[in-house]
């Protein structure tokens, strides 16, 4: 597509003029409500605006609908209720129709309220049609339509849509986009408008013969001259977007796809091109202008760029996905729908294709729990349990969607390698309430029956309630614990990594972590469930079933308790708070605990990632040993207090003389100590030694002094580096 003129300057007719028409209506959006979706509000200015446009004295003979300026060329030609010059059977200010594509290309270039007229005329049907479409929304969410509707509109009585039925309501909104469209195809069809002005004739007098017959003629036929269009090429691919943008709603709204398609696609295209002409425009008048005017025609392009670019992108675009998807749809699966809507869509949730992904997530859910394909049965300390419950069924597919989709984003992030983000972290909350579902529908089948007396029929299903509420909350335990076992490395392998190693800031947000993680292990080591059917009393709060779950979840709450305790002692220890008594303590408890949990670690053979577990623990245990050693002897130098030597401990292993104020064991990096050289060293170095540098010597002596005389004097200290 051709770029567009965008200078009038050098366009070859001056009297075109320049309209940017989504300017002007992106200013009238931001600041008459419809960033608020409040489309009424927008309406009613419509109207205000439309009022203005219609009374300027300029055109007001051409855009009032009133019978006194009937005479007007914009009158449309079939509104014959007139009786002649005379009289009128209506009066003067009754309506009448206008047509202003009968006006001349010349009349409409004259002023541009011939353009904003119609203009802000389809913006109001286009407000209207949105407002009845979001009351309708709203009627449909509610039981009955008359409570919506008050709800809605108000509850003055005075409604007169109150008894308005959604098919109504569905029908009014079709009818104002309608005219929307009509009108907004009345903009493109004026801007490429090349109507001739009505010609002028003069005719000369008819000779007639004395027979009556006529001798000639000398009617003078001028010659018509070219008509150009009223705006330029600018403002007539700008009226032309925005035509095909509105035919693509109503095409939309009416299912017909590949209409919408069409449209669509030529109003993308067309934002595509204006962009890129008004980029092309502003590089030329940078280069060739000067001044504050072209400065600020070049801002004004600018801004023109990026808003055609962002409208054909975030606005055009995923409407265009959509109806492509709508046409796709009839020969796709459901698994195929979904996931090219998950890869089609955008993560705005304006974004069509999302609420379209939504209900086709929710309709695929409702039909696997209904049919009870999938989720039909859980498996829980060695327990198989079904899930006979359509809501828990569906509860429970819910969440293995939501955690597919969180580990899709996880895998995301460690392919990028990035940090967590705002949209991880919202489907990770996300994932965390649909546990929380599962967890609240279960103990409401609780409660239901505790009323009832205990029988082999309830506590059957006592157990099976019992062990999907374990299974609940274990499997949420399960993925905070991971989550911040995750953290927790992270910020271990940072210090790592750091010159400066484990800060006491450091120390404490991982002793923090860990005690997160103890309590949530504690959690999983109380939760219900285990045993069998047979042994169950319908008591969901019995005695504890010691089975494999119960010993895996015993031997990570010692793990965790000796981790704690590790880095609760590396922040006793620390330069800062030097508390070496408690230090050496908490190791030794921690190396107890250790020691315990590799010992259950290794007795559970199907403890998940427990290889794993088992190689982590026995190098920190191992790093505890280390540990105990070095706080062993600073407690011991803590203790001493005598006067000699700054040596560190390394130094003076044999020296009995204690400094005063010990401060290290050993000098990280070790000091530089001087060593005997043999002669022949002098002699190779002489082969390398240059003459003596008197004058470098000389030359920075100089500059020495000068710096120490200019610091001397009263101001001499203000002048120091």
């Amino acid at each position: 597509m051709a770029s567009p003129s965008t200078t009038t300057n050098t366009a070859p007719h001056p009297q075109q003029l320049r309209l940017y028409l989504h300017s002007e209506l992106t200013t009238s959006h931001t600041t008459h409500g419809i960033t608020h979706e409040d489309y009424t509000q927008y309406s009613t200015y419509c109207t205000r605006r439309l009022a203005r446009l219609r009374h300027s004295k300029s055109v007001k003979k051409d855009l009032l609908h009133v019978r006194l300026y009937k005479s007007s060329l914009s009158t449309k030609t079939n509104d014959n209720t007139s009786n002649g010059n005379g009289g009128s059977k209506a009066k003067k200010n009754s309506y009448r129709a206008i047509e202003l594509t009968n006006l001349p290309s010349e009349v409409l270039a004259s002023h541009v309220n011939y353009f904003l007229e119609p203009l802000y005329c389809a913006e109001r049907c286009w407000a209207a049609s949105l407002a009845l479409k979001a009351q309708m929304t709203t009627v449909i969410e509610n039981d009955t339509a008359n409570t919506a509707n008050t709800n809605a509109l108000g509850s003055d009585g005075l409604n007169p849509r109150k008894d308005w039925s959604v098919g109504k309501f569905r029908a009014q909104s079709m009818k104002r986009l309608k005219k929307a469209v009509k009108y907004a195809t009345l903009v493109e069809s004026l801007a490429l408008s090349t109507k001739a002005p009505p010609p002028s004739t003069e005719s000369a007098e008819t000779k007639v013969n004395d027979n009556n017959e006529e001798v000639g003629s000398t009617t003078t036929m001028p010659e018509e001259p070219m008509v150009h269009p009223p705006v330029d090429e600018h403002t007539q691919m700008e009226a032309r977007a925005y035509a095909s943008f509105m035919r693509g709603n109503l095409a939309l709204e009416m299912n017909q796809w590949q209409t919408a398609c069409t449209e669509y696609q030529m109003a993308m295209q067309l934002c595509e091109a204006l962009g890129q002409g008004l980029a092309a425009a502003g590089g030329t008048s940078s280069n060739g202008g000067s001044g504050t005017d072209d400065d600020g025609v070049d801002v004004q392009q600018l801004e023109l760029f990026d808003f055609f670019n962002s409208r054909a992108k975030n606005v055009i675009a995923p409407l265009l996905k959509y109806c492509h998807y709508e046409l796709q749809e009839k020969g796709l699966s459901p698994t195929e729908k979904i996931s090219f809507l998950q890869s089609s869509s955008s993560i705005s949730d304006g974004d069509p294709l999302q609420s379209k992904l939504h209900s086709l997530k929710n309709e695929t859910l409702q039909t696997q729990a209904t049919s009870g394909s999938s989720m039909s049965q859980i498996t829980f300390r060695e327990n198989v349990i079904p899930v006979e419950t359509k809501d828990l069924r569906m509860a429970l597919l819910k969440i293995q969607d939501l955690k597919s989709d969180w580990e899709e984003e996880e895998e995301k992030k460690t392919n990028n390698d990035a940090t967590s983000s705002s949209s991880d972290d919202a489907k990770f909350m996300e994932l965390l309430s649909g546990y929380d579902d599962a967890v609240s529908l279960v103990n409401k089948e609780l409660k239901q029956l505790a009323a009832l007396k205990s029988g082999p029929a309830v506590n059957a299903k006592k157990f099976q309630l019992v062990n999907l509420l374990g299974y609940s909350k274990y499997q949420k335990l399960k993925l905070v614990m991971g989550r911040n076992e995750v953290l927790t490395n992270g910020i271990i392998q940072t210090s790592k990594e750091d010159d400066e190693g484990m800060t006491l800031k450091h120390l404490e947000e991982v002793a923090h972590l860990y005690d997160a993680l103890l309590q949530d292990a504690r959690a999983v080591a109380s939760l219900p469930g285990g045993g069998s059917a047979d042994d169950f009393d319908g008591d969901s709060s019995s005695a504890i079933v010691e089975d494999e779950f119960y010993l895996e979840a015993n031997a990570n709450v010692l793990r965790l308790r000796s981790l704690r305790c590790h880095y609760l002692a590396r922040m006793h220890a620390s330069p800062v708070v030097h508390k070496y008594s408690e230090a050496i303590a908490l190791l030794d408890q921690a190396e107890r605990l250790a020691n315990e949990a590799l010992e259950e670690i290794g007795a559970c053979d199907q403890m998940e990632h427990g290889d794993a577990l088992l190689e982590s623990l026995e190098k920190v245990a191992a790093e505890m040993r280390g540990e105990k050693c070095r706080v062993l002897a600073l407690s011991y130098l803590s203790k001493s207090s005598s006067t000699g030597s700054g040596k560190c401990l390394l130094q003076r292993l044999h020296d009995y003389n204690i400094p005063s104020s010990p401060k290290s064991i050993a000098h990280v990096p070790p000091k530089l100590e001087p060593m005997a050289c043999k002669p022949s060293f002098f002699d190779v170095a002489l082969n390398y030694v240059s003459e003596y540098p008197v004058d470098e010597l000389e030359r920075a002596m100089e500059e020495h002094n000068g710096a120490e005389a200019a610091s001397s004097g009263i101001l001499g200290w203000f002048r120091r580096g």
